[in-house]
């Protein structure tokens, strides 16, 4: 297994605009990502598996409307069906862009679920304005260890010293490339830098007579997950550590994003005018052999016909080795009255979901625990396998992050699509970012 190295992250659309109560308004990149998989409006409750009469009811909220929804109402019944008559799990599940307005209200009413599930980079928010039960005790009481976890995964659910998060799973950008497209342009293996990722593209184009593209750049997201991929790669940085500061507004900055812009208008292997989900229907139809996406894509890219695909990590663009990459966590809602056995029911749950989390990983995810991620079982998913072999960029634990690092979104758009030089892009992200950050932390 590679060693992870220890590097900051981001989100790509704001956490939040922090307002009264405090708390994201707007859906993260992770929420866009997950509804990716599929997804519905409606919320949805229901009890996996042979309940019976359990002593003890647990509520637990996801935002998991897609095909993973079903993957995680297996984990689900086996752990009711373990505890029939002594704990069950009733799951209310909604749309991401709904969960963190509902999550606020419910909480701030006095009626939250007891357990729910949150972005990484939602935490700290929530935690800074008391919506959250600090874990540290909770977790050391069931054995749950630090060194079992990926340690920037575990580390980045902590906010002002106190634990708030357990890590679920991880889910970086990935590499999916069209194996015959490869194949008929005489390459056995995916590109791992930037030229051969050009070189490989350029080869395909010829080989197929222009009929196939070699990438399809997204102009819409994830395309700021990408920029930020190759920001860290080149060696720059985010935002200040209080999350105040955008830091992206630099040459290293402009390099990554003029990566980006090359490859449609110097290069020419990616067209110009990629629609919302453009790239993913080329790449779906075979038309192009190369696309950056979230793991979350690995179901539903099995299930279209004809599609001979293969997952790998994403090329470096610039000399260091680093990848955008989310997590779903659990937590614990603040209670007006805590109940200890319902305490230790939940974190009971949230033990056989860490340490049974194999199912969770066959929906198109990353193990956050070395048990799983390590075992023969986790490495026989081959597409997942090759995208955990990389290292992984998490957002750091300030509640500021989203608002300094937001603007970048429609900023980075504006340069794919040529409006904008990739300076004049950063710049006014850096001026707005700066803004957004300052008001939030003040009000």
């Amino acid at each position: 297994m590679k060693k992870f190295k220890k590097l900051f992250a981001a989100t790509v659309i704001s956490l939040a605009m922090l307002v009264a109560a405090g708390c994201g308004d707007q859906p993260t990149n992770e929420d866009q990502g997950d509804a990716d998989n599929g997804g519905g409006d409606e919320v949805v409750t229901e009890t996996p598996g042979d309940v019976g009469d359990a002593e003890i009811t647990l509520e637990f909220w996801n935002g998991f409307t897609g095909p993973d929804g079903e993957d995680i109402a297996k984990i689900i019944a086996e752990f009711n069906n373990l505890h029939e008559g002594e704990i069950a799990i009733r799951t209310q599940t909604m749309p991401w862009d709904n969960f963190y307005d509902q999550y606020r209200t419910v909480v701030t009413a006095g009626e939250a679920p007891d357990i729910a599930i949150m972005h990484l980079d939602s935490i700290a928010g929530y935690a800074r304005y008391d919506l959250l039960t600090p874990l540290d005790d909770l977790a050391a009481d069931i054995g749950l260890e630090d060194d079992d976890f990926i340690p920037e995964v575990w580390d980045a659910g902590v906010y002002e010293g106190h634990r708030y998060g357990i890590p679920l799973d991880v889910h970086p950008l990935t590499l999916f490339y069209n194996v015959d497209l490869l194949e008929a342009a005489g390459y056995s293996e995916p590109p791992t830098t930037y030229d051969e990722l050009v070189e490989m593209s350029l080869a395909v184009q010829e080989a197929t007579d222009g009929d196939a593209w070699g990438i399809a750049m997204p102009v819409f997201w994830p395309s700021n997950m990408i920029f930020y991929s190759s920001l860290m790669s080149h060696g720059g940085d985010s935002v200040s550590e209080d999350g105040l500061t955008p830091l992206y507004n630099t040459e290293i900055g402009y390099e990554a994003l003029q990566k980006m812009v090359d490859l449609v208008y110097e290069h020419e292997v990616s067209p110009s005018d990629v629609q919302a989900d453009g790239e993913v229907t080329l790449f779906r139809q075979g038309n192009s052999a190369f696309h950056i996406n979230g793991i979350w894509m690995i179901a539903g890219f099995e299930q279209q016909d004809g599609l001979n695909f293969a997952a790998a990590p994403v090329p470096t663009f610039g000399d260091q080795e680093a990848v955008w990459a989310g997590s779903h966590n659990f937590v614990l809602p603040k209670q007006n009255d805590e109940d200890p056995e319902r305490l230790e029911a939940s974190m009971k749950f949230i033990q056989f979901v860490s340490e049974n989390s194999l199912q969770w990983a066959k929906a198109g995810q990353v193990p956050a625990t070395y048990s799983v991620l390590e075992s023969d079982e986790f490495k026989a998913l081959e597409h997942q396998y090759n995208a955990s072999q990389q290292n992984f960029v998490f957002p750091p634990s300030t509640p500021f992050y989203g608002d300094a690092w937001g603007p970048t979104g429609p900023a980075v758009d504006e340069a794919m699509l040529g409006q904008l030089t990739p300076q004049e892009a950063l710049e006014r992200a850096a001026r707005e970012g700066e803004e957004n950050a300052r008001d939030a932390a003040e009000n």
